[in-house]
Parts: structure tokens; C-alpha cells; sequence
């Protein structure tokens, strides 16, 4: 028996998708060493350390936003259901441009938004703060 295929073009499917995870802001920091330069094996116990770095950049994420951005780009309209601090100016901004409902969003006015900062060495490992 034969199966109906469903043309997304010609029928769209009448669905909601709600989207459910954090918001965050992701600060970018490029280092251009080795930590494993820095970091020793045998005085890992005392760990402490600085590293300079070539700059910072802050992109949009957290899991609900990086979701529901990648599911716009696929034609959808997600709604995101997560909290945001009070910060939420240029986030909302940007999600409004991508044409993404903000509604589901509940604004928390005594926190800020969580923010992932993220240190990448030329060996492209990762230390996330």
C-alpha cells in the first residue's frame, strides 16, 4: 500500500512546535597558543591560570535559541518556552529580525541572562566558563 508523501511546498502540516531549553549569551574568545603549553599534568593540583586573547566576540544561544533559530531556517515557526534576564534587549531584537515569537519568553527582571564563555586554542580544544 502505497504511502501519502507530503509536499512541504503544497501542504503545510497544521502544528505547533514548541521549543523548550535556556537562553544565553556565548562570549567568544579566540586564544592563539596551546593550552596544553600552559596547562602541566604534574601541577594540575594548583591549577591557575590567565590567558590574553586575541578578542571576544557575543553571539546568540543557548539551547532553545539555537534550536528554534535552525528550525526558522527550515521554513518553521517554533515557539521558544524558557526564561531570559533582564538583558533581553539585543536578544529579542534579534529573534524578532529572524522572525521568531518572543511570547513564550518569560523575562526574569532580577537576573541577568546566562552567558557561556568559551576559550578556544589552536588545537581547537575548548575551555568553557
Amino acid at each position: 500500500m502505497g504511502r501519502d508523501i507530503i509536499n512541504p511546498k503544497e501542504k503545510k502540516r497544521d502544528m505547533n512546535i514548541y521549543v523548550s531549553g535556556s537562553m544565553a549569551y556565548d562570549r567568544i574568545m579566540d586564544f592563539p597558543g596551546k593550552f596544553s603549553d600552559h596547562i602541566l599534568p604534574d601541577k594540575i593540583h594548583i591549577l591557575n591560570v590567565c590567558f590574553t586573547v586575541n578578542g571576544l566576540v557575543e553571539k546568540f544561544g543557548g539551547t532553545a535559541g539555537n534550536v528554534a533559530y535552525s528550525l526558522s531556517l527550515l521554513g518553521e515557526s517554533p515557539v521558544i518556552l524558557a526564561t531570559i534576564g533582564k538583558d533581553y534587549g539585543r536578544y529579542f531584537d534579534w529573534l524578532k529580525k529572524n522572525r521568531i515569537s518572543v511570547e513564550g519568553i518569560k523575562i526574569i527582571n532580577d537576573e541577568f541572562t546566562a552567558g557561556a564563555y568559551i576559550t578556544t586554542d589552536k588545537s581547537d580544544n575548548q575551555i568553557t566558563g
